[in-house]
This record gives C-alpha cells, structure tokens and sequence, in this order.
C-alpha cells in the first residue's frame, strides 16, 4: 500500500495579493470608465461602479469611502504595494486620487491586516499599474465641457517593444461650482448659488519599464497631484473664504527578478504630501516626507504550495502647524503569505504579519481562508468561501500630537472579522454573469474616535470600548454578447450594513446605538447597451437614512441618484473619435450626502476623444 497521495500539480495565477486572498470578497471594478472618461477621481469611480458608501463633502471636495460600517480610517489604499494614506490623517481623500486609465482597481472587503498593515480594517482598495511589453503605440487627446464650469482635459500615451514600456498621462479638471441648491436652513428653503466652491486639478503619471533579461525587469513609477480648492461652506453657515491646497508626490522604483529559485522584488519608494488650509487668510500648514522600502521573495514549495515572505519600513517626517515642532515616526513589519491548494477544488491561504512601531505594540495578525468549489459544470461552478481575520490600526499623527486635543497615550485599535460566502459564476451561449453574496461580523476594539472635550472648546480623539458590526453584501454582474454586434451588461449591489456602539441612554439603560454616516441599505446598479460603436448606460444608487450624532436623533433622509450616459465611437484606420454626452442626476434629487453640504441639480458633460493605435 503506497505510503503517499499524488496530487495533480495547480497553477496558481493571480495578481500579488489576489493569490493570497482565498475566502476573501475580492471586486474588480471595471476600469472602462477610466479609458472613456480620463481624469476621473477614484471617488467618481467608486460611486458609479461599487456599492460602498461615498462620504462627500461637495463636488470636488473631499470625498472620502469606508466599507462594512467602518470610516474613512479604516480603509487601506495601496499604490503598486505601498500604503498612500497621509500619516497625519490616516486616510485617502479619494477626490484627490484620479488614476491612470490603465490601472487596475481591487476592492478587497474586510479585514486584511495580514496583507496590508495598518488601517486595513474595513477594507482596502488595491491600484496596480502592471507592466506591459507587448508591442504597442498609442496616443489619446479628450477634451470634456460641463456645466457650472466644468473642464477636463486628458492626454495619455503608451509605447512598448518587447523590451522597452512607456506609459504617460496628463489631466487637468477645473470647475467653478457655482451651481443653485435650496437651503435648508432658512425658512421656505429659498434658492442660493452656491459660493467659494471652485476647484483645479492637475495630475500627470509617468511608468518607465525596462526589461533587463528573460527573467528580471526594473520598474520606474511617478505620480504627481496638484489640487487647489475653495472649501464649500455648509449651508448657513458664513464663507471663511476657506482654501485648501494638496500637492501630492509619490516616487518608487521596483526590482524583480528570478534568484534561490524563486522570484525577489525589491521596492523604494519616496512620497511628499503637502496640505495648506487657510481661513479668512490665516494658513495652517502640513508637510510629510514619507520613505518606505520592501522586500520580498516568493517560491513554489511544491506543485500546489505557494509561499512569500516579505519585510518593509516607513518612515515618516512630518512638518504639521497644528503639532508646534515636527515629528518623526518609524514603522517595521514582516510578513509570511501562504497558498496551498490541496485539492483541485479546494484553496487554502494562511497569512501573518507582525509589526514595530515607536511607541506601540501592534499585534500580530493572522489569516485565514479558503474557497471550495461545492459544484462545477459546464455551465458554471458554485464556489463556499469563508475567512476569519485580524485586523489593527495604529493611531496617526494627528490623533497623538495635534493641540489642542492630541493624546499620545491612545490604544491601537485591534479588530476581528468574520465572514463566508457562495459565489456563483455563470457561462452559457453569449451570457455570462458572477454573482456573490457574503454575511459578515466584526468587532473592533479601542476604536479611536474624536469628539467634543469634556472641558469644552476643541474636539479628543478617544479609544471607545467595543464597536460591533454585521451585515451582508450582494453582487451580480452579468453580460450578453450577441453575434449581431449586440452586447448588453449589467449589475447591481445591495449592502446591508449594522455597526452600532453601546452607549447609554437618558436613564443611563445601555442600548446599541447605530454609528452616524452608516446607512443600513445601499443599492447600486448599471445598465449598458453597446451596437456597432454606439451605446448607452444607465447607473443609479440609494441610500438610506443616516444618522448624524452618536445618540441616533438627528439623521439625513435617504436619497436615490440616477445618471445617464450615451456615446458614439468611429473608427478608421489605426485613428478612433469617441463623442459622449451625460446627464448627472437626471432626476434632479435634492439631497445630502454630509449635512448641510449643498449638492449640484441636474447637470450636463459632453466630451471628444481622439485616439491613434498603432499594433503589429
């Protein structure tokens, strides 16, 4: 009787962190909106194309996306591998992040400390920008014209030669938001045009990649956001003339290359975030200088045994008014990935990370996951996904040092999440459709949170006791490619969400109180028809009630938004015209999405694109 089992070797493919991700909810967010509409910010993106709630402050202003009833602060954004949240917030206004048409968007729901470090919390949203070698020219010009203002030009090109790959593009968008609303503050709810609301935005990407041998390639990334903002006003409230300025730098190199029988990549990266506020001409000033470095190795133990390990470093320099003296912060981890696929059907993922930082004793955080393919057909496969994950956050800058109010004795938050799920992929004839649904619970404690000081006069940050959460996540997405040029998609995705703190009520009786700005149902759907270059897509979402104070008797009414798009593309020879016209809230909802933060009405984009290709 043989003493061993032979296992069919599998090919385990999948970007970086996808590979690693079993029993995770993982969404690609179709990135054809960034090919038609360059210069778009990663909040527009999301808003159309995802089910996570949009905090917004404004058109234009900050805008910022947390998942799983989470904030802002918990959701992790990677660049290529290295964490782009400003030290002193510790979050990423997503208005301030317009990404290349090329890159590639992975909303990774839940916890992911082992993945993604600090902050990983609720989610993390992942932006690659791969290499691409393939022979290759291109160059796009689009120029689009909206109302109160709007502007946005894009130029973008590509050439690759099989050793060589260049990847370039430019954005400006400007807008004087001077659009009507009603203000809800005053009696009657008269009509007012919105004031000190104008924006520009400047933003320009550089990839340089160089294949130095069959098996080793440099990798040369730049990008730089230059963002000048009137701040908007809440309604009632008196114009400060509040400006904001955003310059934001982020350099990295990345080596890979084949040694021990494996793949090594070592990265560099160096990030300067500049924010300059000012109120009625009095500035209030903010620098980081950020240097980060990893290294990693990954190798094939066996035909079905996948493992990386991995170390990295930040340190963080800041120059912040609102600290008195500059501060410095150092941050270590090391990390070990694990795959292994044990049967053709089953996945398996045992992650771990531990990481050093002054003055904390982060914990260590595990994962653990795996997908099984419960049926699989011809017509489509039915996979159980479960996962069980740690998760932390380390307090920022602005938490300890900020004055008044700063409290460098705070915890560092530490989290548990749970979930598991059925993802259904479909294939028959010319339809094809994915379809996932997920249930969740976390639980978070010495969740930091600011509020007022109980001396009066500024706001704390504090370490609450315990914040829990479940909810559930549905998503389906499906598409119909007839022979007669006919394509129509669709999908849509429901999020039903409670996060609730225990708080005690006017007769000091405990009850579960639902975190302001977390509404418990979010829909978001689309629908597009595409024929011989024409084609017309259709998007809306609701949201409901929010509350907007922790003991749950001020709340904002829910609101659905619906957009409409239609556009044309000719082509002839290597040259492509693309012409576009859209309608944003073409129901012309009076709504907020923050309080007392006047939205625009109904208004009206229009745009051309010309585009020349060249392929062997």
């Amino acid at each position: 009787m043989p003493d061993s089992v032979l296992v069919n070797p599998i090919e385990i493919t999948g970007a970086k962190y996808t590979r690693f991700a079993a029993g995770t909810k993982l969404e690609a967010v179709d990135t054809l909106l960034l090919q038609r509409q360059p210069g778009l910010t990663l909040a527009d993106v999301l808003q159309q194309r995802s089910g996570l709630y949009l905090k917004s402050y404004g058109n234009g202003m900050t805008a910022t996306v947390a998942f799983r009833g989470t904030t802002a602060s918990h959701t992790a954004v990677l660049w290529n591998g290295f964490n782009i949240a400003l030290p002193t917030l510790g979050l990423s206004d997503f208005a301030l992040l317009p990404p290349a048409a090329h890159s590639l968007i992975t909303l990774q729901h839940g916890p992911s400390g082992a993945l993604h470090g600090s902050g990983a919390i609720g989610g993390a949203v992942l932006l690659e920008n791969p290499a691409d070698f393939s022979p290759n020219q291109m160059v796009r010009v689009q120029q689009q014209e909206g109302s109160f203002g709007h502007h946005r030009t894009a130029v973008s090109g590509n050439y690759g030669n099989g050793r060589l790959a260049l990847t370039s593009s430019f954005t400006r968008t400007s807008a004087d938001n001077n659009f009507k609303y009603r203000d809800l503050t005053q009696f009657g709810q008269p009509w007012q045009e919105q004031q000190n609301a104008a924006f520009n935005q400047n933003s320009f990407a550089q990839e340089v990649h160089l294949k130095l041998s069959p098996t080793q390639h440099l990798s040369v990334r730049g990008w730089w956001v230059k963002t000048h903002r009137q701040v908007q006003p809440p309604m009632g409230g008196a114009n400060n003339n509040a400006q904001q300025d955003d310059e934001n730098l982020r350099l990295m190199t990345e080596w890979q290359g084949q040694i021990a029988r494996g793949t090594t990549t070592v990265k560099a990266a160096y990030f300067k975030d500049r924010l300059d506020y000012s109120e009625n001409g009095h500035p209030s000033l903010s620098t980081v200088n950020t240097w980060q470095g990893q290294l990693e190795h990954e190798r094939t133990l066996l035909p079905n045994l996948l493992l990386q390990v991995g170390t990295e470093g930040q340190l963080f320099k800041a120059e912040v008014s609102g600290y008195g003296d500059g501060q410095k912060e150092n941050r270590y981890s090391a990390y070990a990935w694990m795959r292994y696929d044990p049967l053709e059907k089953l996945q398996i993922s045992l992650n771990v990370r531990q990481a050093w930082v002054d003055g904390f004793n982060p914990p260590v955080t595990p994962t653990l996951g795996a997908n099984f393919i419960l049926s699989e057909k011809e017509a489509g496969t039915l996979t159980l996904k479960g996962n069980v994950s740690r998760s932390y956050r380390v307090p920022t800058l602005n938490d300890r040092y900020w004055r008044p109010g700063g409290n460098p004795d705070l915890s560092p938050e530490s989290g548990w999440g749970y979930e598991a799920g059925l993802a259904h992929a479909f294939q028959q004839n010319q339809l094809t459709s994915q379809t996932e649904v997920t249930v969740y619970r976390l639980k978070v404690q010495d969740w930091i949170q600011w509020q007022p000081s109980v001396t009066g006069g500024y706001s704390e940050p504090v370490n609450l006791q315990t914040v829990r959460g479940h909810g559930l996540e549905l998503d389906t997405k499906w598409k119909y490619a007839s022979a007669r040029h006919l394509i129509l998609s669709g999908g849509a995705a429901y999020g039903y969400t409670i996060s609730e703190q225990v708080l005690p009520n006017a007769h000091a009786e405990l009850q579960d109180r639902q975190l302001f700005y977390v509404p418990k149902h979010k829909v978001a759907g689309y629908a597009e028809a595409r024929v011989k270059g024409w084609w017309l897509a259709l998007d809306g979402t609701f949201t409901s009630l929010r509350y907007t104070d922790q003991d749950n008797d001020n709340w904002l009414d829910p609101y659905a938004l619906a957009n409409v798009s239609a556009g044309k593309t000719i082509r002839w020879s290597a040259f492509e015209a693309q012409l576009m016209a859209q309608v944003q809230n073409l129901a012309n909802t009076t709504y907020q999405a923050m309080a007392y933060r006047a939205m625009p009405p109904r208004h009206y984009r229009i745009s051309l694109a010309l585009q020349w290709a060249k392929r062997p």
